[in-house]
């Protein structure tokens, strides 16, 4: 028994050790290889030491300490690089490459070469999720389809996002598929399976009832529509979608139950073994062969391996400790699949079923007690994460939780199971079964609806670094401590950290005395956010529409004011009435209170019954524009703005972009100038109007229609920033355009290459920080 729970607490202590490693690298924060050679070294070193004294007087919490550590390094190499930079082009391509995962009609395939149909080639290992495409894992093909690259935003933000690779381009196969090379027997025939199981399902129950089945008995995630999927995950229920242990426990169980049962009614199997055992053992392959029938799907393998493990383990004659199980499960796991590590549905799988495992006084005999004690304990555990991803706490959850997934469990997912096996079985029959699973998966997605609109633990702010690392000490406490007391003596301790780092978030992020300027990654289009001296805002452009559906406002623009705790724009500026620069205005709008907007009034003048305008009137805030806004200062504490072009009025023979507004913002002895998108005859005419600046935002995207050498000439800027979209269609910047402002600026900087840059300054000094890289010169 001692060696028993020694082998246990050494196996939670590495899994717990390389996991916290692990994280802790995908969060950022890696730890040279050097240290992480002499901490091994001393390591060793200890456990060695502490191996050779008596054992009385052996300090177990000290070397099952140094084993976390040393497996800490060890998750520190296992962690999978940062997310590599990688840029597909638009368009139609040919695609060669090897599909990774399949279901629903799409596939996501890793590129292996391909080029567009202009030319352009596909970067090797990009990964890319392609629509109306029908293969099996493992497939290696080459197709034709239109891709269109994700963009994810890169900007200087309190609330940094989890940095973990998705897609990086997604399309729809235009061509049928010329297959290069089989996939495995294995995986075609697990991918036949599922073929055949998801027709059965859809055409034997109504759409949405399909969707729940396929979802949860298939891990085909998209089958379900966007309403269902955000109240379910709303109430703190998608985890009943995912295929994890609670369905691999309850199908693979289940045939292991019956083999069992079938096998000690076999007296000559009885007379030979121990039939509950051999049931057991089949459980493992049944357990893996419905993994494998999912294809590559990490949370079945994960559920999958946990499952083998306790079932081998009983098969052969020893009970594992759930602990044990679990830790075992998770490093086996880390190890097959070191790229999971850096994905969410990783973390929050492992820390829930801590958590239930970990839980200690659960009965059957108090079975109301314990589910609310392990829904409690789940939510806490996952809270971190879920809080970091989502913005939310779904507190209605735990009581979800408790009431729900009983239903799921005993109810909805058995009979899912079970009419699928009858549609595939016995499809006849399939009509007695479907009336019962449309029933009960109404009731669980009606239940679902009702817990999400529960407001509360909706809609809160994004924490903040420091705040995230409280709320998960804090969670960890909670879970760890036994006693109310304490855990109430930390719950008050952590509420004091929580509002300490907000009020410190608040400070920081309302420089009074500075002049910060935020020059926005929000892909093909224009943003920038001035944080004035006096505590004022300024929000010059809102971005535009960068394909495929992408709100820059939203996805960008409004995300860094919620984690900047910024409700306000006093001043909005619309350089001029093109997409890349107002697409983001509505959802300024909507989500944040605007005190004025300045216009170059042209979309007003000629076009009154166009998007800008109806825009524009329908903002309900005060429109100004250069008759009233030009020819004076404009003061905003110790900062003052000027309105340096069009004046003193827009000019109806010259185009949106020559008419671009022109902002000249001066504090202290520095001077930074926001040109829009103005073009040669607008910047012929600024030469005479204007100085040497500090800061200037490159116009027109640092397209060779604009940044003439004459006015780089006179403007002599110490930082020039360009604001473009990663793998751009226009070539922006252009080449020679760029080699003219590396060598007029000392500080040369690329939206698409460093992601959004901050220059900030006192009025004196100027600080230049780019989210990544450094100045080019």
């Amino acid at each position: 028994m001692g060696r028993s729970a020694s082998s246990t607490r050494a196996l939670a202590a590495i899994a717990v050790g390389l996991l916290a490693g692990a994280w802790l690298a995908v969060l950022g924060a890696r730890v040279p290889f050097a240290w992480m050679g002499a901490v091994a070294v001393l390591g060793v070193a200890g456990i060695v030491a502490m191996a050779t004294t008596e054992a009385a007087v052996r300090p177990r919490l000290a070397a099952g300490g140094l084993v976390a550590v040393l497996a800490g390094l060890l998750g520190q190499a296992l962690a999978p690089p940062d997310a590599p930079d990688t840029e597909v082009p638009p368009g139609i391509a040919r695609v060669t490459g090897r599909v990774a995962q399949s279901g629903g009609g799409d596939a996501r395939m890793v590129v292996e070469e391909g080029e567009t149909l202009e030319g352009v080639a596909l970067p090797s290992g990009a990964r890319v999720l392609v629509r109306d495409l029908d293969a099996a894992p493992g497939t290696r093909l080459r197709v034709l389809a239109r891709l269109s690259p994700r963009h994810p935003f890169r900007n200087p933000s309190p609330h940094p996002p989890w940095p973990t690779r998705g897609i990086d381009a997604s399309g729809r196969a235009r061509s049928a598929p010329r297959v290069l090379e089989e996939a495995r027997p294995d995986q075609r025939l697990g991918y036949a399976l599922r073929r055949h199981v998801a027709r059965r399902l859809q055409s034997t129950l109504s759409p949405e009832a399909a969707a729940i089945a396929r979802t949860v008995l298939l891990g085909e995630r998209g089958s379900i529509d966007e309403e269902t999927r955000d109240a379910i995950r709303g109430a703190g229920l998608s985890h009943v979608l995912a295929v994890s242990g609670l369905h691999v426990t309850l199908l693979a169980g289940a045939m292991t139950l019956l083999l069992g049962v079938g096998l000690r009614r076999l007296r000559w199997v009885t007379a030979r073994a121990d039939a509950r055992r051999l049931g057991k053992l089949a459980g493992v392959p049944l357990a893996l062969g419905y993994a494998a029938m999912l294809g590559d799907a990490p949370s079945a393998w994960r559920a999958a391996i946990t499952a083998s493990l306790a079932w081998g383990l009983e098969g052969m004659g020893r009970r594992g400790h759930p602990i044990g199980i679990t830790a075992g499960a998770a490093l086996l796991a880390a190890a097959l699949h070191p790229d999971d590590l850096a994905r969410p549905g990783f973390a929050l799988s492992i820390l829930a079923t801590a958590a239930i495992v970990t839980t200690p006084g659960a009965r059957v005999d108090a079975l109301w007690k314990s589910g609310v004690t392990i829904a409690a304990r789940t939510t806490v555990a996952t809270t971190p994460v879920v809080l970091w991803i989502f913005g939310s706490v779904p507190v209605a959850g735990i009581l979800a939780n408790v009431v729900v997934v009983p239903l799921a469990t005993l109810l909805v997912i058995p009979a899912l199971a079970i009419h699928a096996l009858v549609a595939v079985v016995a499809p006849p029959l399939a009509a007695l079964t479907a009336p019962v699973t449309e029933a009960l998966t109404r009731a669980f997605v009606s239940a679902s609806e009702v817990f999400a609109a529960v407001p509360l633990g909706r809609d809160l702010p994004p924490p903040s670094v420091v705040q995230g690392v409280v709320v998960g000490i804090a969670c960890a406490a909670w879970l760890v401590l036994p006693r109310v007391r304490a855990r109430l003596v930390v719950l008050t301790l952590a509420c004091l950290a929580l509002a300490g780092a907000e009020l410190h978030l608040r400070h920081a992020e309302r420089p009074l005395g500075r002049l910060r300027v935020t020059f926005l990654d929000v892909g093909q289009g224009d943003a920038a956010l001035v944080d004035l001296p006096d505590g004022r805002l300024l929000a010059i452009d809102a971005g535009g529409a960068v394909g495929a559906g992408v709100d820059p406002g939203e996805r960008a623009v409004v995300p860094l004011m919620r984690a900047r705790r910024r409700r306000r724009v006093d001043v909005l500026v619309l350089s001029h009435p093109h997409p890349d620069h107002y697409g983001g205005l509505p959802a300024i709008l909507d989500a944040l209170e605007v005190g004025e907007i300045w216009d170059s009034g042209q979309a007003r003048g000629e076009t009154p019954d166009g998007p800008v305008a109806a825009l524009l009137a329908n903002a309900g805030v005060p429109v100004r524009e250069p008759p009233e806004l030009c020819g004076r200062a404009h003061r905003f504490g110790a900062a003052t703005v000027r309105v340096r072009w069009p004046c003193p009025a827009f000019d109806a023979g010259w185009g949106p972009n020559e008419n671009s507004l022109v902002l000249d913002l001066t504090f202290g002895a520095r001077r930074f100038l926001f040109t829009g998108d103005v073009e040669a005859h607008a910047e012929a005419a600024l030469v005479e109007r204007l100085g040497a600046v500090d800061v200037l935002k490159v116009a027109h995207h640092g397209s060779r229609t604009s940044s003439a050498a004459p006015l780089l000439e006179v403007l002599s800027p110490r930082v020039a920033v360009v604001s473009a979209g990663r793998s751009n269609r226009f070539g922006h910047p252009h080449p020679e355009v760029w080699e003219r402002l590396r060598a007029a600026s000392g500080c040369a900087l690329r939206t698409d290459v460093n992601g959004g840059v901050i220059v900030e300054s006192d009025g004196a000094d100027l600080t230049v920080r780019p989210t990544r890289g450094r100045c080019s010169r």
